[in-house]
């Protein structure tokens, strides 16, 4: 009897989040992008650009910005903790410069956190926008984040994406078609639904009101994921902007890269497991549905993560199924998991074949297994600090 309903409990509890990403896949599978009229932006904004030991990379972002028609003044760097130049290679550029000094307080929200606190003595702008010292972003996509950011009066997130070369190796394949899929398949849904989406940490625009009015300064490890649920507790739900680009690149090294992906996903499922339930209380209290929805949205974990779950519980199940002569728990489960895996080849085959090709797509596992080692630092060692990525093998 227990055994039994143990056993469905398991089939809906991994079946809900499959749920949730197959309709977000199939939703995007039939999503014709509409294009946004290009209006000059007639407001003022200010670039708030958090760095830590950037010295390898700063320069080449702020001058691309720069030579783009950003104003050098309209950027603010905050140069937190660093060991390096970072604060005199932007501050030759032009730029206005704050460094921050605190051993105790490290981390991106309380770069964040400087950053505001300047410009609420200064004249405040219109629109903030948050980058990343290691991004792309065009004259255009700018003035069109500013531009929607004023038009929808809330927060704005680009489509944040990864770029792979042509040596990228298969995991990184792997991780940019995963990250296709997080970034931009998922969110085109969610807007869809009319959801707040996922802030993704750069590429964001904010009225001044809406961020001055809210706590940035904390060491929460997926500081945009807290943020965008800030925004939405306050009343700000965040939108999706998919004509506005933002690109970074995979970090060169595999230590590098390997620290970057523990961060998001340690960040992403402590989100899970401290989030989700509150969100949910929330949604019901106030019988708001983007509250809920938003719960479902970031209740679904990493994508390798996902699938290595309902894997090991359809084993599970399978067994417990055998032993009691029961396998309700196990066809819930498996219709979930095989519409889910459905959805996913058709999501690669209409927007990920750029990423990798059939047989690639198939060497899957071969990832999933690979990245087990995250997964199980999460339970023994988790990651709890924010940890600088490192860029090459010279930063």
């Amino acid at each position: 009897m227990w055994v039994n309903v143990i056993s469905v409990c398991v089939a809906v509890v991994l079946s809900i989040p499959l749920l949730m990403i197959s309709i977000e896949l199939l939703i995007s599978l039939f999503y014709k992008a509409e294009s946004e009229e290009a209006l000059a932006f007639q407001g003022s904004y200010k670039i708030l650009m958090p760095a830590h030991n950037e010295s390898e990379i700063i320069g080449k972002t702020l001058t691309d910005l720069i030579q783009s028609s950003v104003v050098a003044d309209s950027i603010v760097v905050v140069a937190d903790n660093c060991t390096d130049d970072t604060a005199e290679i932007a501050r030759n550029l032009g730029v206005t410069v704050l460094e921050r000094f605190n051993d105790e307080h490290r981390g991106k929200g309380y770069a964040l956190d400087c950053g505001l606190s300047y410009l609420k003595n200064q004249s405040a702008p219109d629109v903030i926008i948050i980058l990343d010292s290691d991004c792309q972003i065009s004259a255009e996509s700018l003035n069109l984040l500013a531009c929607s950011c004023v038009k929808e009066d809330g927060p704005i997130q680009a489509l944040y994406l990864m770029r792979h070369g042509l040596k990228a190796s298969l995991k990184q394949r792997v991780a940019g078609f995963a990250w296709l899929v997080k970034n931009k398949i998922r969110p085109i849904a969610v807007n869809e639904l009319g959801l707040p989406v996922t802030l993704t940490g750069t590429g964001m625009a904010f009225p001044w009101y809406v961020i001055a009015d809210i706590n940035v300064a904390h060491d929460n490890i997926v500081e945009d994921m807290q943020l965008g649920i800030d925004c939405t507790l306050k009343g700000y739900p965040p939108i999706f902007c998919e004509q506005a680009v933002v690109y970074s690149d995979f970090p060169e090294q595999k230590t590098a890269e390997k620290t970057q992906r523990t961060r998001w996903e340690h960040g992403h499922l402590l989100t899970i497991i401290q989030q989700v339930p509150a969100l949910l209380k929330q949604a019901l209290l106030k019988r708001d549905w983007r509250l809920f929805g938003l719960a479902l949205d970031i209740g679904v974990p990493p994508l390798s993560l996902l699938v290595l779950l309902s894997l090991v519980g359809l084993a599970l199940l399978a067994a417990s199924g055998f032993w009691l002569g029961s396998y309700i728990a196990l066809m819930l489960l498996l219709s979930s998991f095989t519409i889910f895996a459905i959805l996913l080849v058709a999501t690669w085959w209409k927007f990920g074949r750029d990423y990798l090709t059939l047989k690639e797509l198939c060497s899957i596992p071969i990832y999933i297994v690979s990245k087990l080692s995250v997964y199980t630092a999460f339970i023994f060692k988790r990651q709890k600090k924010w940890v600088r990525t490192e860029r090459n093998k010279n930063s």
